[in-house]
């Protein structure tokens, strides 16, 4: 297994190799400060895979990492990037629901039904179940 010292070499080196890439592109579609910032969060990615790979095989107790486990790392980083937006929005719209089916029950059970009431719990209802949806479908 690698020790941190190596970990932090094959960043540096990776980095380095990506460096001297993005040097030979033509970096007139991209102003100076879009084009630095762009080799930041390259570098920023980089490290990020790295460091996945390498705790994607020491889960799998390996004494390397292989070709599978970077890929599946980067798969990892590319889904939970945009699945949290998606987890909070099904979080939220979940409490949403269950307050409009809780505010119903209780006028139900209480037998007072108010126009204002009931519409809004209604709309929240419909909102939470929406947002709901829409977690359910980007999974």
């Amino acid at each position: 297994m690698q020790t941190d010292a190596q970990t932090v070499k094959a960043v540096e080196d990776a980095l380095a190799k990506a460096d001297a890439r993005l040097q030979g592109l033509d970096g007139s579609p991209f102003s100076p400060a879009a084009f630095r910032l762009l080799k930041e969060k390259i570098g920023e990615h980089l490290t990020e895979l790295v460091t996945e790979s390498i705790k994607v095989s020491k889960g799998y107790q390996a004494d390397t990492v292989s070709a599978a486990y970077v890929e599946r790392a980067s798969e990892y980083l590319v889904t939970t990037t945009g699945g949290r937006l998606h987890r909070h929005v099904g979080t939220v719209g979940g409490i949403l629901l269950g307050a409009a089916l809780s505010t119903l029950l209780t006028m139900t059970i209480a037998g007072q039904f108010t126009k204002g009431g009931t519409l809004l719990s209604v709309c929240i209802g419909i909102m939470g179940a929406f947002m709901v949806a829409l977690h359910i479908a980007k999974d």
